[in-house]
């Protein structure tokens, strides 16, 4: 597995959601690179590869689902949607491609499932 396939991408402007997600993949053993909405997260992506992003869906002047429609062409992380949305209100996005969906408010464990979920 590549080097890559260990750097997650962080992407949500609540800071304090960021901070922990970077503490919780830090623990577990991931790289993390921090961006505080969608054009510095593209701006990342067109700097250094991830194997995957968590993205949260409801952001300021770019929203998650804009961010993966403006994906650069040679970055193909896996996503994983954050949001404090219901499942169900998330499905549209979900169904714009192969992405997962994590609750903001999820658990170190529950983000741990769900990269071995992504590992397999």
């Amino acid at each position: 597995m590549a080097d890559d396939a260990r750097k997650v991408l962080v992407v949500d402007d609540d800071a304090d959601w960021r901070e922990f997600l970077r503490v919780c993949l830090e623990e577990l053993g991931y790289e993390t690179i921090e961006a505080a909405d969608g054009h510095e997260a593209l701006a990342s992506l067109t700097r250094e590869r991830c194997g995957v992003m968590l993205l949260d869906l409801n952001m300021p002047g770019m929203s998650g689902l804009e961010v993966v429609e403006r994906l650069p062409r040679n970055a193909s992380p896996r996503i994983v949607f954050l949001t404090s949305a219901a499942a169900q209100d998330v499905g549209s996005a979900l169904l714009s491609g192969p992405h997962y969906y994590l609750p903001k408010g999820a658990s170190r464990d529950e983000l741990s499932l769900l990269l071995q979920s992504l590992d397999a």
